[in-house]
């Protein structure tokens, strides 16, 4: 057990993180009624709150929020062989990433020799030995680096953990309170390679199940035991979007260009942005810059980590005028998903995994779970490695993925979601199973079963079962389950019957053989920038 013997503190006034629902009577019998038996949820979570990726508009800004953070990321980097003291450079990246144009495995990245990557490998901060020398003069113990998690990142985490643990160990019983032995039984854990997530979904689990002397569990083999923790190799990875598919990556490109000054309503974001007294100067060049994904975002992310922690915006920048350059990032960033063509190349890979994963769910024995965990790996000390057969996880009850924001913004797009506005931290993305044997079927069995549905499912699915997707504190509703016919007879359109949820995502969804047909072949001269 490490320090932190006290609960997360409550959420702060200036918090950005993502609302939670109250888990009040009332919401607890509209939400979930007597005769709806909940089978399973699938979690997709953001990361918590974390430093600027850049800080050109703030440079004098002092990030002194890591003082557990860098605690546990040392511990974190130690647990996967991968510490290195401060005054050390990175470690040189495999051999073989070194001559492919992957800007994810340049000198700058440090990587497992299999490839899988923390970054950055400097956040490795041995707290009191003679071996971590200071970057900067102004270094202390607390002082975060550029993209990590911090401190209030990991509060906001353990109260999301606290949340899941009240709503489905302490109310629907969905998961045991304790752990006798691994919880591979029922819950399945995976996240991105990225530190930040690893460490949030780390604190999460603390949450959800806490010590009983509230005393924060090592990151260590024991923990990794208790509680097994999935990752994949950047090239296996559908937890974010398929850029290794030309056509999407592409028709991203386009969106982008296409997109900036041209639209009206972002044309005036950019000139009101120029116009600042404070930062409009500084602002300009960066949104002069030609990008990948948006040329807006730069500046949203990095005023939106100053407010994140507390910190003062600009005297003249309004808080609206924030919100209008997040949307501008949203479109830019997430626009091509709003496309049947940029869901189908970049996210039907993990809308399959989601699908595969819930209906496994449907059966009477539903054993272990399928090839929708093929490239997983598991976290160990000393790195990674692939799980033997008995390490494979069963179908889980909860599932928790990882993740950022650009992988719950395009499932919510596609799930219905019409909000402009950029994910906050700790955004909750869920998709909940549930059975009811007590109400009639709003369409006959044979009627249901005649709807579209992907072409990776085999057998047909039974009767009875519903899912709803819950965004933070708001239910989506999938337009396909808007139809009469469609959606349970007592909870309306935010409950789809299965097979009306499968037929939305089915035009999505497509064979590995299709997908590379429609996503090209990469050419051998194409690199994305940096």
């Amino acid at each position: 057990m490490i320090w932190k013997k006290e609960p997360a503190p409550p959420r702060p006034e200036f918090s950005e993180a993502a609302p939670l629902p109250a888990l009040t009577p009332q919401y607890m019998r509209e939400m979930y009624p007597d005769y709806l038996q909940l089978v399973q949820a699938q979690v997709f979570f953001r990361h918590g709150e974390r430093t600027p990726i850049t800080t050109r508009l703030t440079s004098n800004t002092t990030w002194d929020f890591c003082h557990h953070a860098n605690y546990l990321h040392s511990e974190f980097m130690k647990a996967i062989g991968q510490f290195a003291p401060l005054h050390e450079g990175l470690p040189i990246p495999s051999p073989e990433h070194l001559g492919q144009k992957n800007p994810r495995y340049s000198k700058r990245t440090a990587t497992l020799k299999s490839g899988l990557e923390y970054e950055p490998a400097q956040w490795s901060v041995r707290l009191g030995s003679a071996e971590a020398s200071k970057p900067a003069d102004n270094w202390t113990s607390a002082t975060c680096a550029l993209g990590q998690l911090t401190d209030i990142g990991l509060d906001t985490l353990q109260r999301t953990g606290s949340h899941l643990r009240a709503l489905y160990v302490d109310r629907l019983h969905l998961i045991p309170p304790g752990l006798q032995s691994s919880a591979r039984n029922w819950l399945y854990v995976r996240t991105t390679d990225y530190s930040r997530v690893i460490q949030s979904t780390h604190a999460l689990l603390v949450g959800l199940y806490p010590t009983q002397n509230g005393s924060w569990p090592a990151f260590n083999a024991d923990f990794l035991q208790k509680f097994p923790i999935h990752t994949r190799l950047h090239s296996n990875e559908t937890l974010h979007g398929n850029f290794g598919c030309f056509n999407f990556i592409r028709h991203f490109m386009d969106a982008r260009s296409r997109d900036a000054r041209r639209l009206k309503w972002i044309d005036d974001v950019y000139r009101q942005t120029a116009q600042l007294s404070s930062l409009g100067a500084t602002a300009r060049t960066i949104m002069d810059k030609t990008q990948f994904g948006s040329n807006f975002h730069p500046i949203f992310d990095e005023l939106m980590a100053l407010i994140a922690h507390g910190l003062p915006l600009p005297s003249d920048l309004e808080r609206s005028h924030l919100d209008n350059l997040g949307k501008a990032s949203t479109h830019q960033w997430v626009g091509p998903v709003n496309t049947l063509e940029g869901q189908r190349l970049g996210f039907g890979r993990l809308l399959n995994e989601i699908v595969m994963t819930m209906t496994q769910a449907t059966r009477p024995e539903p054993g272990r779970i399928g090839s929708q965990s093929n490239g997983d790996l598991l976290l160990a000390p000393g790195g990674i490695s692939a799980p033997r057969a008995d390490q494979v996880p069963q179908v889980p009850r909860l599932a928790l993925y990882g993740c950022h924001d650009l992988t719950v913004a395009p499932l919510a797009i596609i799930m219905g979601d019409t909000d402009q506005l950029w994910h906050p931290f700790a955004t909750m993305l869920t998709f909940e199973l549930f059975r009811d044997d007590k109400t009639p079927a709003p369409l006959s069995n044979q009627r249901q079963q005649e709807l579209p549905r992907p072409p990776t499912l085999d057998a047909p699915v039974p009767p009875n079962h519903y899912v709803r997707v819950r965004l933070n504190d708001r239910v989506l509703e999938p337009p396909t389950c808007q139809a009469f016919g469609k959606h349970h007879p007592r909870m309306g359109p935010s409950m789809c019957t299965l097979e009306a949820f499968l037929e939305h995502v089915s035009p999505i969804i497509a064979t590995e053989k299709e997908l590379a047909a429609e996503c090209g072949e990469m050419p051998k001269s194409f690199q994305m920038e940096d």
